[in-house]
């Protein structure tokens, strides 16, 4: 058998085409929509868990009505103040992300996210039963959905909160 430098031509050959299979495929515009949700998602949930919650609000476009709920002498308007009053008493799990994984990403909507969170500890956030049901009626979720929106101009606002603990 041939040799080129001790390696048989014929085993450079098949290298090199399971090499080219490994090539990344060119991003497509799904891709970047996704990484760049992603990012803002990222830095979203990371300014909350910091308590840079006037950063933070600039990332939000969901509704604060509910968060107006928990405290009615806020200004309705201000959400920086209705999501750092939510964190600070610990309504809203302002906590460290553990993980983000894409769920879904059609072009030009909605991009969902599945996120985990980590507790002090390090341990997995998991949010048991609510309000005096059974772990049956109402099994313990770890991950938490989150939807980012991308506008025209290129940019992304985050639709949803961390999750609420009554």
């Amino acid at each position: 058998m041939p040799k080129n430098g001790g390696i048989p031509l014929l085993l450079l050959f098949a290298c090199g085409l399971a090499l080219a299979g490994c090539v990344a495929p060119a991003a497509t515009p799904v891709d970047e929509g996704a990484t760049g949700a992603q990012e803002v998602l990222t830095s979203f949930l990371g300014l909350l868990a910091g308590g840079q919650y006037e950063q933070a609000a600039a990332m939000y476009a969901g509704p604060l009505d509910s968060l107006h709920s928990f405290n009615p002498e806020l200004d309705p308007q201000d959400a920086a103040a209705l999501i750092g009053y939510a964190c600070g008493q610990r309504l809203l799990q302002c906590l460290p992300v553990r993980s983000i994984s894409l769920a879904e990403a059609p072009a030009g909507e909605d991009v969902l996210f599945k996120v985990e969170f980590s507790l002090e500890d390090g341990s997995l956030f998991v949010l048991g039963p609510c309000c005096g049901a059974t772990s049956t009626e109402m099994p313990p979720v770890s991950s938490f959905a989150f939807r980012v929106r991308p506008d025209p101009a290129g940019s992304y606002s985050v639709l949803d909160l961390p999750p609420y603990v009554p």
